[in-house]
Protein backbone atom coordinates (compact mmCIF):
# COMPACT_ATOMS: atom_id res chain seq x y z
CA UNK A 1 0.00 0.00 0.00
CA UNK A 2 1.08 3.55 -1.25
CA UNK A 3 2.32 6.09 1.94
CA UNK A 4 -0.53 8.97 2.22
CA UNK A 5 0.07 12.42 0.19
CA UNK A 6 0.90 13.75 4.08
CA UNK A 7 3.44 11.20 5.33
CA UNK A 8 6.75 12.41 6.10
CA UNK A 9 9.91 11.54 4.14
CA UNK A 10 12.41 8.58 5.86
CA UNK A 11 14.58 10.23 7.64
CA UNK A 12 17.67 11.09 6.01
CA UNK A 13 16.46 10.90 2.49
CA UNK A 14 14.98 13.46 0.54
CA UNK A 15 11.70 13.93 -0.15
CA UNK A 16 10.01 12.73 -3.84
CA UNK A 17 9.79 15.07 -6.91
CA UNK A 18 5.63 15.95 -7.16
CA UNK A 19 3.60 13.94 -8.33
CA UNK A 20 2.44 17.06 -10.53
CA UNK A 21 5.87 17.39 -11.93
CA UNK A 22 7.26 13.41 -11.96
CA UNK A 23 9.96 12.41 -13.92
CA UNK A 24 9.14 10.70 -17.67
CA UNK A 25 10.03 7.36 -19.10
CA UNK A 26 12.69 6.50 -20.98
CA UNK A 27 11.33 6.47 -24.52
CA UNK A 28 9.99 10.16 -24.02
CA UNK A 29 14.03 10.33 -23.86
CA UNK A 30 13.97 8.62 -27.08
CA UNK A 31 11.80 10.60 -28.87
CA UNK A 32 13.64 13.72 -27.34
CA UNK A 33 16.97 12.71 -28.90
CA UNK A 34 15.52 12.11 -32.49
CA UNK A 35 13.99 15.31 -32.45
CA UNK A 36 16.93 17.20 -30.74
CA UNK A 37 19.22 15.45 -33.86
CA UNK A 38 16.68 16.44 -36.21
CA UNK A 39 16.45 20.11 -35.36
CA UNK A 40 20.78 20.49 -35.40
CA UNK A 41 20.47 18.71 -38.74
CA UNK A 42 18.16 21.26 -39.90
CA UNK A 43 20.04 24.22 -38.83
CA UNK A 44 23.57 22.60 -39.94
CA UNK A 45 21.86 21.84 -43.35
CA UNK A 46 20.24 25.01 -43.79
CA UNK A 47 22.86 27.53 -42.62
CA UNK A 48 25.50 25.25 -44.90
CA UNK A 49 23.53 26.19 -48.03
CA UNK A 50 23.14 29.16 -47.40
CA UNK A 51 26.72 29.68 -47.67
CA UNK A 52 27.87 27.77 -50.43
CA UNK A 53 24.88 27.04 -53.06
CA UNK A 54 24.96 29.00 -56.06
CA UNK A 55 22.66 31.39 -57.10
CA UNK A 56 21.31 29.06 -60.07
CA UNK A 57 21.15 26.48 -57.95
CA UNK A 58 18.71 28.57 -55.59
CA UNK A 59 16.55 29.45 -58.46
CA UNK A 60 15.70 25.50 -59.40
CA UNK A 61 12.05 24.21 -58.06
CA UNK A 62 13.00 22.04 -55.40
CA UNK A 63 15.17 24.54 -53.76
CA UNK A 64 12.52 26.91 -53.87
CA UNK A 65 10.58 24.54 -51.68
CA UNK A 66 13.08 23.85 -49.31
CA UNK A 67 13.99 27.84 -48.85
CA UNK A 68 10.45 28.13 -47.78
CA UNK A 69 10.42 24.98 -45.50
CA UNK A 70 13.38 26.12 -43.93
CA UNK A 71 11.77 28.73 -42.00
CA UNK A 72 10.60 25.85 -40.12
CA UNK A 73 14.00 24.84 -38.66
CA UNK A 74 14.59 27.90 -35.83
CA UNK A 75 11.32 27.30 -34.69
CA UNK A 76 11.52 23.27 -34.43
CA UNK A 77 15.10 23.86 -32.76
CA UNK A 78 13.46 26.25 -30.35
CA UNK A 79 10.68 24.41 -29.24
CA UNK A 80 12.97 21.53 -28.90
CA UNK A 81 15.25 23.48 -26.52
CA UNK A 82 12.22 23.95 -24.31
CA UNK A 83 10.95 20.45 -24.53
CA UNK A 84 14.63 19.05 -23.29
CA UNK A 85 14.98 21.40 -20.19
CA UNK A 86 11.48 20.59 -18.83
CA UNK A 87 12.16 17.06 -18.92
CA UNK A 88 15.62 17.84 -17.39
CA UNK A 89 14.01 20.01 -14.84
CA UNK A 90 11.87 16.97 -13.80
CA UNK A 91 13.92 14.42 -13.74
CA UNK A 92 16.02 16.33 -11.53
CA UNK A 93 13.24 16.19 -8.62
CA UNK A 94 14.62 19.81 -7.72
CA UNK A 95 11.97 22.92 -6.12
CA UNK A 96 11.76 26.42 -5.63
CA UNK A 97 15.56 28.03 -5.91
CA UNK A 98 17.10 24.85 -6.57
CA UNK A 99 15.35 25.00 -10.04
CA UNK A 100 16.53 28.29 -11.65
CA UNK A 101 20.45 27.50 -9.73
CA UNK A 102 20.31 24.26 -11.34
CA UNK A 103 19.72 25.93 -14.73
CA UNK A 104 22.18 28.84 -13.85
CA UNK A 105 25.43 27.02 -15.08
CA UNK A 106 23.91 26.18 -18.20
CA UNK A 107 21.96 29.87 -19.03
CA UNK A 108 25.91 30.77 -18.55
CA UNK A 109 27.25 28.84 -20.83
CA UNK A 110 24.59 29.41 -24.01
CA UNK A 111 25.18 33.25 -23.13
CA UNK A 112 29.32 32.82 -23.10
CA UNK A 113 28.96 30.67 -26.39
CA UNK A 114 26.70 32.94 -28.29
CA UNK A 115 28.32 36.03 -27.43
CA UNK A 116 31.51 34.28 -28.18
CA UNK A 117 30.88 33.18 -31.65
CA UNK A 118 30.47 36.74 -32.45
CA UNK A 119 33.56 38.11 -31.16
CA UNK A 120 34.65 40.81 -33.00
CA UNK A 121 38.17 39.79 -33.67
CA UNK A 122 38.24 41.73 -36.99
CA UNK A 123 37.83 45.05 -35.32
CA UNK A 124 39.33 44.70 -32.34
CA UNK A 125 40.28 48.59 -31.96
CA UNK A 126 36.95 49.42 -32.65
CA UNK A 127 35.55 47.05 -30.39
CA UNK A 128 37.83 49.13 -27.33
CA UNK A 129 36.76 52.25 -29.13
CA UNK A 130 33.22 50.99 -27.91
CA UNK A 131 32.39 51.66 -31.96
CA UNK A 132 28.96 51.55 -32.00
CA UNK A 133 28.48 49.40 -35.33
CA UNK A 134 30.54 46.66 -33.70
CA UNK A 135 28.89 46.64 -30.63
CA UNK A 136 26.05 46.35 -33.01
CA UNK A 137 27.25 43.17 -33.83
CA UNK A 138 28.38 42.06 -30.58
CA UNK A 139 25.38 42.24 -28.48
CA UNK A 140 23.11 40.90 -31.62
CA UNK A 141 21.08 38.11 -30.11
CA UNK A 142 21.22 35.02 -31.97
CA UNK A 143 19.28 31.65 -31.21
CA UNK A 144 21.89 30.69 -27.98
CA UNK A 145 20.89 33.82 -26.71
CA UNK A 146 17.38 33.30 -27.02
CA UNK A 147 17.31 30.16 -25.46
CA UNK A 148 19.43 30.99 -22.47
CA UNK A 149 17.39 34.44 -21.34
CA UNK A 150 13.97 31.56 -22.15
CA UNK A 151 15.66 28.96 -20.32
CA UNK A 152 16.26 31.36 -16.87
CA UNK A 153 12.41 32.68 -17.55
CA UNK A 154 10.74 29.01 -17.12
CA UNK A 155 13.01 27.56 -14.74
CA UNK A 156 11.86 30.53 -12.47
CA UNK A 157 8.11 29.25 -13.51
CA UNK A 158 8.84 26.22 -12.65
CA UNK A 159 10.36 26.57 -9.47
CA UNK A 160 7.42 28.41 -8.25
CA UNK A 161 4.99 26.34 -5.44
CA UNK A 162 1.68 26.05 -8.22
CA UNK A 163 0.15 22.74 -10.10
CA UNK A 164 0.98 21.64 -13.13
CA UNK A 165 -1.77 23.31 -14.45
CA UNK A 166 -1.07 26.51 -12.55
CA UNK A 167 2.93 26.48 -13.88
CA UNK A 168 1.83 25.55 -17.62
CA UNK A 169 -0.61 29.04 -17.15
CA UNK A 170 2.51 31.10 -16.64
CA UNK A 171 4.31 29.09 -19.08
CA UNK A 172 1.63 29.73 -21.68
CA UNK A 173 1.60 33.20 -20.89
CA UNK A 174 5.56 34.40 -21.46
CA UNK A 175 4.78 32.56 -24.74
CA UNK A 176 1.37 34.59 -25.30
CA UNK A 177 3.38 37.91 -23.95
CA UNK A 178 6.24 36.76 -26.72
CA UNK A 179 4.15 37.04 -29.38
CA UNK A 180 2.32 40.49 -28.10
CA UNK A 181 6.01 42.08 -27.90
CA UNK A 182 7.24 41.09 -30.83
CA UNK A 183 4.04 41.30 -33.11
CA UNK A 184 5.35 42.99 -36.73
CA UNK A 185 9.08 42.51 -35.94
CA UNK A 186 10.71 41.97 -39.45
CA UNK A 187 7.99 43.66 -40.98
CA UNK A 188 8.59 42.49 -44.89
CA UNK A 189 9.24 46.08 -46.90
CA UNK A 190 10.09 48.00 -43.67
CA UNK A 191 13.89 49.84 -43.70
CA UNK A 192 15.79 47.55 -41.80
CA UNK A 193 16.75 48.20 -38.34
CA UNK A 194 20.79 49.35 -38.39
CA UNK A 195 23.34 50.70 -35.83
CA UNK A 196 22.84 54.18 -36.14
CA UNK A 197 19.22 53.71 -34.60
CA UNK A 198 20.54 51.80 -31.13
CA UNK A 199 21.31 53.87 -28.14
CA UNK A 200 24.94 54.57 -27.36
CA UNK A 201 24.63 53.53 -24.04
CA UNK A 202 26.37 49.83 -23.80
CA UNK A 203 23.57 48.41 -21.74
CA UNK A 204 20.61 50.29 -23.30
CA UNK A 205 21.79 49.02 -26.50
CA UNK A 206 22.39 45.45 -24.87
CA UNK A 207 18.39 45.66 -24.33
CA UNK A 208 17.39 47.25 -27.51
CA UNK A 209 19.11 44.37 -29.09
CA UNK A 210 17.73 41.34 -26.90
CA UNK A 211 14.16 42.47 -27.96
CA UNK A 212 14.89 43.34 -31.57
CA UNK A 213 16.98 45.77 -32.84
CA UNK A 214 19.46 44.82 -35.56
CA UNK A 215 19.53 40.73 -33.87
CA UNK A 216 18.29 38.24 -36.01
CA UNK A 217 16.44 36.18 -33.62
CA UNK A 218 15.16 38.64 -30.40
CA UNK A 219 13.83 37.40 -26.81
CA UNK A 220 10.73 38.67 -28.89
CA UNK A 221 9.16 36.66 -30.76
CA UNK A 222 11.43 33.84 -31.05
CA UNK A 223 10.91 33.04 -27.13
CA UNK A 224 7.27 31.96 -28.00
CA UNK A 225 8.58 28.80 -29.77
CA UNK A 226 11.07 27.65 -26.40
CA UNK A 227 7.68 28.19 -24.25
CA UNK A 228 6.01 26.05 -26.54
CA UNK A 229 8.53 23.67 -26.11
CA UNK A 230 8.65 23.79 -22.48
CA UNK A 231 4.39 23.09 -22.01
CA UNK A 232 5.05 20.15 -24.22
CA UNK A 233 7.24 18.76 -21.29
CA UNK A 234 5.26 19.64 -19.00
CA UNK A 235 1.92 18.64 -19.83
CA UNK A 236 1.90 16.06 -22.94
CA UNK A 237 1.69 12.47 -21.23
CA UNK A 238 5.13 10.19 -21.82
CA UNK A 239 3.10 7.72 -24.18
CA UNK A 240 0.89 7.48 -27.94
CA UNK A 241 -1.57 9.70 -25.95
CA UNK A 242 1.02 12.59 -25.88
CA UNK A 243 1.88 11.86 -28.76
CA UNK A 244 -1.63 12.04 -30.23
CA UNK A 245 -2.37 15.11 -28.29
CA UNK A 246 0.51 16.96 -29.44
CA UNK A 247 -0.17 15.98 -33.40
CA UNK A 248 -3.54 17.22 -32.39
CA UNK A 249 -3.00 20.72 -31.13
CA UNK A 250 -0.87 20.89 -34.18
CA UNK A 251 -3.44 20.19 -36.59
CA UNK A 252 -5.56 22.85 -35.03
CA UNK A 253 -3.03 25.40 -35.25
CA UNK A 254 -2.38 24.37 -39.17
CA UNK A 255 -6.01 24.32 -39.67
CA UNK A 256 -6.96 27.67 -38.56
CA UNK A 257 -3.98 29.56 -39.36
CA UNK A 258 -4.06 28.35 -43.03
CA UNK A 259 -7.42 30.51 -43.27
CA UNK A 260 -5.52 33.73 -43.36
CA UNK A 261 -4.08 34.16 -46.77
CA UNK A 262 -0.45 35.36 -47.61
CA UNK A 263 1.45 33.74 -45.27
CA UNK A 264 4.63 33.48 -46.85
CA UNK A 265 4.36 37.21 -47.04
CA UNK A 266 3.90 37.85 -43.43
CA UNK A 267 6.61 39.06 -40.92
CA UNK A 268 8.63 36.72 -38.64
CA UNK A 269 6.82 38.06 -35.56
CA UNK A 270 3.49 37.81 -37.20
CA UNK A 271 0.92 36.11 -34.56
CA UNK A 272 -0.70 33.96 -37.92
CA UNK A 273 2.52 33.19 -39.41
CA UNK A 274 4.46 31.88 -35.69
CA UNK A 275 0.87 30.38 -35.20
CA UNK A 276 1.27 28.25 -38.21
CA UNK A 277 5.39 27.31 -37.71
CA UNK A 278 4.22 26.05 -34.15
CA UNK A 279 1.75 24.39 -35.37
CA UNK A 280 3.67 21.93 -38.02
CA UNK A 281 6.40 21.87 -35.75
CA UNK A 282 3.76 20.26 -33.04
CA UNK A 283 3.21 17.86 -35.88
CA UNK A 284 6.64 17.36 -36.23
CA UNK A 285 7.33 16.35 -32.64
CA UNK A 286 3.97 14.32 -32.67
CA UNK A 287 5.41 12.50 -35.08
CA UNK A 288 8.80 11.43 -33.65
CA UNK A 289 6.75 10.72 -30.05
CA UNK A 290 5.59 7.70 -32.08
CA UNK A 291 8.75 6.65 -33.20
CA UNK A 292 10.37 3.68 -31.58
CA UNK A 293 12.61 4.14 -28.96
CA UNK A 294 15.35 1.22 -30.81
CA UNK A 295 15.21 3.67 -33.74
CA UNK A 296 15.24 6.76 -31.62
CA UNK A 297 17.98 5.90 -29.61
CA UNK A 298 20.33 5.74 -33.23
CA UNK A 299 19.86 9.39 -33.49
CA UNK A 300 20.88 9.87 -29.73
CA UNK A 301 24.78 10.68 -29.99
CA UNK A 302 23.76 13.13 -32.81
CA UNK A 303 21.00 14.47 -30.18
CA UNK A 304 23.08 14.82 -27.06
CA UNK A 305 25.98 16.73 -29.20
CA UNK A 306 23.16 18.95 -30.72
CA UNK A 307 24.79 22.17 -28.55
CA UNK A 308 28.08 21.24 -29.50
CA UNK A 309 27.55 20.62 -33.21
CA UNK A 310 25.74 23.87 -33.30
CA UNK A 311 28.53 25.89 -31.54
CA UNK A 312 31.25 24.39 -33.78
CA UNK A 313 29.30 24.41 -37.24
CA UNK A 314 28.95 28.24 -37.16
CA UNK A 315 32.67 29.23 -37.52
CA UNK A 316 33.10 26.28 -40.24
CA UNK A 317 30.76 27.55 -42.09
CA UNK A 318 30.63 31.49 -41.77
CA UNK A 319 34.50 31.79 -40.08
CA UNK A 320 34.87 33.35 -36.75
CA UNK A 321 36.77 36.56 -35.54
CA UNK A 322 39.83 36.65 -38.30
CA UNK A 323 39.11 33.22 -39.61
CA UNK A 324 37.59 32.89 -42.89
CA UNK A 325 35.04 30.40 -42.79
CA UNK A 326 33.24 28.40 -46.32
CA UNK A 327 30.82 31.30 -47.09
CA UNK A 328 34.71 33.00 -47.88
CA UNK A 329 36.85 30.34 -48.97
CA UNK A 330 34.16 28.54 -51.38
CA UNK A 331 31.13 31.09 -51.62
CA UNK A 332 28.05 30.80 -53.29
CA UNK A 333 29.57 28.78 -56.26
CA UNK A 334 27.96 25.46 -55.35
CA UNK A 335 25.54 23.03 -57.56
CA UNK A 336 22.59 21.24 -54.91
CA UNK A 337 24.63 17.93 -54.92
CA UNK A 338 28.02 19.30 -54.07
CA UNK A 339 26.27 21.57 -51.25
CA UNK A 340 24.36 18.89 -49.67
CA UNK A 341 27.82 16.47 -49.82
CA UNK A 342 29.28 19.69 -47.99
CA UNK A 343 27.12 20.02 -45.32
CA UNK A 344 27.34 16.28 -44.90
CA UNK A 345 30.85 17.00 -44.05
CA UNK A 346 30.71 20.10 -41.94
CA UNK A 347 27.55 17.76 -39.86
CA UNK A 348 30.15 15.27 -39.53
CA UNK A 349 33.12 17.26 -38.65
CA UNK A 350 31.04 19.32 -36.15
CA UNK A 351 29.96 16.06 -34.56
CA UNK A 352 33.43 14.71 -33.88
CA UNK A 353 35.21 17.78 -32.93
CA UNK A 354 32.14 17.70 -30.15
CA UNK A 355 32.28 14.60 -29.42
CA UNK A 356 36.20 15.06 -29.07
CA UNK A 357 35.51 18.20 -26.49
CA UNK A 358 33.62 16.32 -24.52
CA UNK A 359 35.76 14.08 -24.05
CA UNK A 360 38.53 16.47 -22.72
CA UNK A 361 35.56 18.00 -20.64
CA UNK A 362 35.28 14.90 -18.57
CA UNK A 363 38.57 14.27 -18.62
CA UNK A 364 40.08 17.45 -16.98
CA UNK A 365 37.55 17.10 -14.83
CA UNK A 366 38.10 13.84 -13.32
CA UNK A 367 41.71 15.03 -13.43
CA UNK A 368 41.05 18.02 -11.17
CA UNK A 369 38.69 15.95 -8.57
CA UNK A 370 41.37 13.75 -8.03
CA UNK A 371 43.89 16.60 -7.39
CA UNK A 372 41.21 17.35 -5.00
CA UNK A 373 41.09 13.85 -3.48
CA UNK A 374 43.33 13.41 -0.19
CA UNK A 375 45.95 10.97 -0.57
CA UNK A 376 45.14 7.86 1.52
CA UNK A 377 47.07 7.07 4.61
CA UNK A 378 49.88 5.49 4.24
CA UNK A 379 50.09 1.53 5.16
CA UNK A 380 50.81 0.25 8.24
Amino acid sequence: MSAPASASPLPGRPPAPSASFAAAPRPRLAALDAARALGVLAMVCGHTLDAVLSPQARDTGAMTTYWHARGFTAPLFLAVSGWAVTLAIARSGARGWAVPLGRARRVLLLLVIGYGLRWPGWALDRFLALDRDVWAHFLAFDALHTIAVALLLASLALALPLGRAARAAVLAALGALAVWLGRGAGIPGAEPATAAGLPAWLPAMALAQAVGGTSAFPLVPWSAYFFAGTLIGLLAPADRRGAVGTAFAGAILVGVTVLWSGLGDRAPGDPVLIGFRLGVVLLVLGALELVPARWAARAAPLGRSSLGVYAIHLPIVYGWSTVPGLSFRLGRTLGVGEALAVAALVLGASFVLSRLLALAGRLATAGIKGLRRPAPPPAG
